[in-house]
């Protein structure tokens, strides 16, 4: 078999003086050829050397480029070469893999997309984790159109098998300033992300998150034998800053209970839902689970989601007088759901409305996750369905601190880091120990 070079004139292009370089395959009952997309100056290139003579008019890196490329495809048609298998189609491929290799070895490797979107479909924890991932997907998709479209770099593509320090870095940064990215190319942006989703700055405990999750995938890869590759070792995982939790005190919430909401019987309905919830302290996803069949005994049994996966295990939270009070307004509905639950985004706005109506402005200390300082906001401004919970898990341990007993009842896992941040015991607590030594 041999393998030679010959030029042929670039005419569609308008390139007087301009050849593209072809190949062509002989042996015995076979002659097959196929055009390159390298390009040479024909005035100044040598076909005998298959080089460029020398002179100052074409780049010194193009000089040295075309000859190499040129060796290392003849190397790998040399190499590959079957005759069974050798048409056109062959040494098209032949070419294409020298001077595309990450398109070689996307063909024999899915990328990461793909092994993450097989990551997704196989996931079996809470959906707003799936949506989490799904959200990082999302980014990556932009992220490898960014630096096929905008950068130049049409092959770009990530592989877990490949993947390095640097690569996750370089995607870090570009979470960092994609809010900036789409300001500078919006035309790009347009086809990717909607118009009311203009995308803002995110906070450091986002960007934390966003890589931790990709950690976390990529660890996912290499348990399932997909890659050696512990790339995402060298990274390692970090911790996101949150500032101290707030909640409602027991005086707050009993404000709450107590207020006569009989002209806004929707807001009514709503405090009932955030009181009951402050004396259970579930997930809220759990919360709206519940149903009649979840209260037995003065008890509310259910068992939740998030960690379901990792330990299935019943939870029984003793239901406080005030809490049957609130079941027993709703017994007789015709819906078998314990209370008349609404869509998330309708309860958290009448949270806020609710306890900036009861008059629960007190101010609170929040962490500006943007520039990690803290600034003083009421309380309605930044309560949530979380506040419930809070409320729940603080001052159950305002009264006895015993973590193992709240964790019980509120299900955090051992060793969770949210749960430890509410071990930053307020004065009251330390004054009262210090009488114990008395």
């Amino acid at each position: 078999m041999k393998a030679s070079v010959y030029l042929r004139e670039v005419k569609k292009d308008g390139k007087p003086g301009v050849s593209c370089i072809c190949f062509r395959v002989r042996d015995k009952g076979i002659d097959i050829k196929a055009a390159s997309e390298l390009q040479v100056v024909d005035k100044y290139w040598d076909g005998d050397a298959l080089r460029y003579r020398r002179n100052s008019i074409v780049d010194k890196n193009e000089q040295k480029r075309i000859p190499e490329q040129i060796a290392a495809i003849i190397e790998h048609i040399e190499s590959s070469f079957d005759r069974n298998k050798a048409d056109g189609s062959w040494l098209r491929q032949a070419i294409e893999d020298v001077l595309h290799p990450n398109l070689a070895y996307e063909r024999e490797h899915p990328n990461l997309l793909l092994r993450l979107s097989d990551y997704i479909s196989q996931h079996e924890g809470t959906k707003q984790t799936k949506a989490q991932i799904e959200n990082l997907y999302r980014k990556l998709t932009r992220y490898v159109a960014y630096n096929r479209e905008i950068m130049g770099n049409k092959d770009f593509n990530i592989f877990v098998e490949t993947i390095s320090l640097e690569d996750m870095n370089d995607f870090r940064d570009y979470v960092v300033n994609e809010h900036l990215l789409y300001l500078e190319h919006p035309d790009f942006y347009k086809d990717y992300i909607p118009a009311q989703y203009k995308p803002k700055e995110k906070s450091g405990t986002t960007i934390i998150n966003t890589m931790n999750l990709l950690c976390v995938f990529l660890h996912w890869c290499k348990k399932m034998g997909y890659t050696s590759n512990e790339a995402f070792l060298q990274y390692g995982c970090k911790v996101p800053i949150y500032g101290d939790p707030f909640y409602l005190s027991i005086e707050e919430r009993n404000i709450l209970y107590e207020a006569d909401l009989s002209s806004a019987p929707q807001l009514e309905v709503i405090r009932d839902i955030f009181v009951f919830h402050c004396y259970i302290g579930c997930r809220v996803g759990d919360l709206y689970r519940l149903t009649r069949e979840n209260v037995k005994d003065g008890f509310v049994e259910y068992m939740p989601q998030k960690t379901k996966k990792c330990e299935a295990k019943t939870v029984r939270v003793p239901l406080h007088e005030k809490a049957l009070r609130i079941l027993s307004k709703y017994e007789g509905s015709d819906s078998d759901r314990l209370l008349p639950f609404k869509p998330i985004y309708i309860y958290n706005n009448g949270i806020r409305e609710l306890l900036k109506q009861c008059g629960i402005d007190r101010m609170v200390t929040v962490l500006d996750t943007h520039g990690y300082k803290t600034v003083q906001k009421p309380l309605y401004e930044e309560a949530s369905s979380l506040t419930a919970r809070k409320t729940f898990v603080g001052n159950l341990y305002k009264q006895v601190p015993d973590p193992n007993l709240i964790a019980s009842m509120s299900v955090h896992v051992e060793g969770s880091r949210a749960f430890a941040r509410y071990r930053n015991i307020d004065d009251e607590m330390k004054r009262k120990l210090v009488e114990m030594i008395n």
